[in-house]
């Protein structure tokens, strides 16, 4: 005779009557969480515009740059140098491109 359970994750468990154990329908653990922010993007060089699957940014961070090496230019306006910003603050602003080197710089979804 069967004996089947199941359990908090949606997962039967069926034991036979000739001792097979027969574990199916597992379903993955739902992880949630309900921060403001719960992606990044951090880039150190090149150029990323943050369009098609990237589009969406909520800001960015600057955490390292130097003077005329790093740019960042927001969804609506101009260029900026990152050097411009402060370090290591977040700047709720929607990002459009990342471009340069001699920097660090991570986009925050």
């Amino acid at each position: 005779m069967a004996n089947i359970t199941t359990d908090a994750y949606g997962s039967t468990i069926s034991r036979g009557s000739h001792g097979k154990t027969d574990v199916s329908s597992h379903k993955a653990a739902t992880i949630s969480d309900d921060a403001k922010f719960s992606r990044i993007k951090s880039q150190t060089s090149g150029s990323t515009w943050y369009t098609a699957s990237l589009a969406g940014s909520s800001g960015f961070i600057v955490q390292e740059a130097a003077a005329g090496e790093m740019f960042i230019t927001p969804v609506d306006g101009d260029a900026v140098d990152a050097s411009a910003f402060t370090l290591k603050t977040l700047y709720e602003i929607g990002v459009k491109q990342v471009s340069g080197s001699g920097g660090i710089v991570h986009v925050v979804y």
